[in-house]
Order: C-alpha cells, then structure tokens, then sequence
C-alpha cells in the first residue's frame, strides 16, 4: 500500500513542476507572438504560477529544486515580457529596472552567497508573502500596460513599491541569516 502512495506521490510531484515548465515555454513564445494574444499569455502564466505552488502545497511535494524552478521561470516569463512590451514602446524601458528591484536584490544575493561560499543562507530565502506581492505586482502592470494604458503610472507605482518592499524583505532576511551563519560559526569554533 505504502509503495502505490509513494508512487503516486511522485506523479502528483511531477504536476507543479510542469505547470513552471510551462511558464518557461510562455517566456520563450512571448515575443513572438502578436499582440492580440499578449493577454492570454500573461493569464495563463498567473495562472500556471498560482496553480503550481497551490498543487505542491496541496499535495505535500514542495521542494526546494521545484521552488527554484518556479521562481526562474516566473523570472523568465517577466524579464521576456516586459522587455517585449517595452520595446514595443508600450512604457519606458527603465520601468523594467524599477519593477524588477526585488528580483535584482535575490540575485545579488545569490551571487554574494557564491562567492562567499555560504549557499546555505542563501537556501534560507525561501517564498515569502512580499514575493508573491512582487509577483502580482509585476502581473497587475502587465495586465493593466496590455489592457488599460492610461492606467500605467498607478499600475508602475503599486508593482514597484511592491517589489520595493519585497527587496527589502529579502535582503533582510539574507542578512539575517548570513548573521546567523556567522555567529553559528564562531561558537562552534570556540
């Protein structure tokens, strides 16, 4: 009995780890595809995202590979889409830098934790309620950026105090356990 639950375990854990699979393949089909569809897509990647993480909560089969998975890909679906929406003239492209602020500060962070060679801190940062603020932020602009220009700057305003605040979340909760890290460190040592 125990072998056919742990196998479908393993099935059901392949589900979330489709659903950001398929957010890569939206990031990649974004620029491509002609601006009437722009829309679609970036529902079905809000989509994927919500369902993604409710299904590995859901069933008990997060991880952490599945979350790195998930942020890379909702990443990749954002940087393709703004960058493609940009271009098109459709906002300023040092929105881009403001909106992605948060995103910015974890890969700082990852880099740092690389070259310090202190991963584990880094493996600390996990998911965070002000993430997914940044995240529905980022998704409020592009929806409102696709389907309501005139309502742009309030939609670039709410994304990027969204993802402001996350930055700082992130980068504090990094030094935290950077700190805790180093002191763990130094009374084991003594």
């Amino acid at each position: 009995m125990s072998y056919r639950n742990s196998g479908m375990k393993q099935y059901l854990a392949l589900i979330p780890n489709i659903l950001s699979t398929l957010r890569l393949g939206l990031a990649c089909l974004f620029p491509f595809c002609p601006e009437e569809l722009w829309v679609w897509l970036i529902l079905g990647s809000g989509a994927s995202d919500f369902l993604d993480g409710w299904c590995a909560r859901r069933w008990k089969v997060s991880s952490w590979q599945g979350g790195l998975l998930d942020a890379v890909a909702d990443k990749m679906f954002m940087f393709a889409a703004l960058t493609t929406v940009a271009m098109t003239g459709k906002f300023p492209i040092w929105w881009i830098l403001a909106v992605i602020a948060r995103d910015l500060t974890v890969g700082i962070a990852a880099a740092y934790a690389a070259t310090i060679q202190s991963w584990a801190s880094f493996r600390e940062m996990g998911a965070r309620w002000s993430g997914k603020l940044a995240t529905a932020g980022q998704f409020l602009l592009l929806l409102t950026v696709v389907l309501f220009p005139g309502m742009a700057p309030v939609a670039l305003f709410i994304s990027v105090s969204c993802s402001v605040f996350a930055a700082g979340d992130y980068g504090l909760l990094f030094y935290q356990a950077l700190h805790r890290q180093h002191r763990d460190k130094n009374s084991s040592s003594r």
